[in-house]
């Protein structure tokens, strides 16, 4: 595997962590993760470097272009029809990075239904003050009265509507345990030299202990896996946010059978930078991005312990195939009228595609 290039200035939020260590002991790696990611001066996230896209580090669905968000206006417009038409109807964002989604829905459901765009107001979270003076750029002439930023989920509560997530609880700080010697063990980060490196310790909260108990002692020795404690915090503030309406959840994973399967020793922690994955999380903080994949059989619990019900997961392939089937259509019908079909197709095949990205995401759909 491939080491990724990184800058050869001193790291500071290297020397933030272990100073943090060498003052109070070595943290649990969800902390790590929380640091290397969020740090208000140094995380990944926070960064004003691109992180999205071809220049990036990855892409994403938004980043292949328009088709994403365009097939999603689609499904908002069927559901706001099918619930009735209500005004005001909200649609909730969380982790909407610059607003590239929001702009590709809200554009097209201006052409597609007048109607419906007059109803709608949505609301974009993100916490960084960086990223919300961004989205007021790039929606502000555009869209102007249509959308609100917001620093927090917990700052929103709206009667009816969508929330939708795109490759948002992958990036939550996640718990690595580890089965060794016929025991389960939480890896910790220590600071050595300057440099960081993993121990284990027993699991440091009742929560985590009673998780790996419930995953019994079928494994082989070194087995690695993730536990995502946000989850259940996650699933109750989006029900506090929507009283009512739908609740859409697109990222990769998998349900508990297969997540924790023997089979999968390695877990599923991911590091990537500039396209190119990585060996060690621990390598650079605060320059590499650090993902897990979901597991979606404990989203789909925590959302119904919180309120949410009816839930229906696909795959991303057949998500947008059977929402786009109308537009499908519209597009082979005046091919040649459309000066942007060959574009918007090449998109499709691209979200849809089983070995590109429409095996890799699944899409989770509850109501409340």
């Amino acid at each position: 595997m491939a080491t990724p290039a990184f800058t050869n200035s001193p790291n500071p939020l290297l020397g933030k962590i272990c100073r943090r260590i060498n003052r109070n002991g070595s943290i649990p790696f969800r902390e790590y993760m929380e640091m290397a990611l969020y740090d208000e001066e140094h995380g990944y996230y926070v960064s004003e470097q691109e992180r999205v896209g071809k220049d990036g580090d990855f892409i994403t669905s938004v980043s292949v272009g328009p088709c994403f968000g365009l097939i999603l206006a689609h499904r908002l417009i069927a559901y706001w029809k099918q619930a009735g038409m209500p005004v005001p109807f909200s649609i909730i964002e969380p982790g909407a990075h610059k607003g590239a989604l929001c702009s590709d829905i809200l554009d097209e459901i201006r052409q597609r239904s007048p109607q419906c765009y007059d109803a709608i107001h949505y609301h974009l979270i993100e916490p960084g003050a960086h990223m919300r003076a961004t989205q007021e750029e790039v929606l502000g002439s555009a869209f102007a009265g249509k959308f609100s930023t917001h620093h927090s989920l917990k700052d929103i509560s709206v009667n009816h509507g969508v929330l939708i997530s795109n490759e948002l609880i992958d990036a939550f700080p996640v718990d690595l345990i580890q089965f060794s010697k016929g025991e389960w063990w939480q890896l910790y980060v220590d600071a050595a030299g300057g440099q960081l490196e993993f121990t284990e310790q027993r699991p440091h909260s009742a929560e985590l202990a009673r998780f790996c108990a419930s995953l019994g002692d079928d494994f082989p020795d070194s087995y690695l896996s993730e536990f995502s404690p946000a989850v259940r915090d996650w699933t109750r503030d989006a029900s506090k946010a929507l009283k009512s309406g739908l609740m859409i959840t697109i990222d990769y994973g998998h349900l508990a059978q297969d997540y924790y399967h023997p089979s999968r020793s390695s877990g599923t922690l991911q590091t990537y930078h500039r396209h190119e994955k990585s060996d060690n999380p621990l390598q650079c903080p605060g320059e590499l991005d650090i993902t897990c994949h979901v597991d979606f059989s404990r989203v789909m619990h925590e959302a119904q312990e919180a309120g949410f019900s009816n839930p229906v997961l696909s795959s991303q392939a057949n998500y947008l195939t059977t929402h786009a089937r109308d537009w499908l259509i519209e597009i082979e019908a005046g091919f040649d009228q459309v000066k942007e079909a060959p574009a918007l197709l090449r998109q499709f095949q691209t979200l849809t595609h089983p070995a590109m990205l429409g095996g890799k995401f699944m899409v989770l759909e509850m109501t409340k």
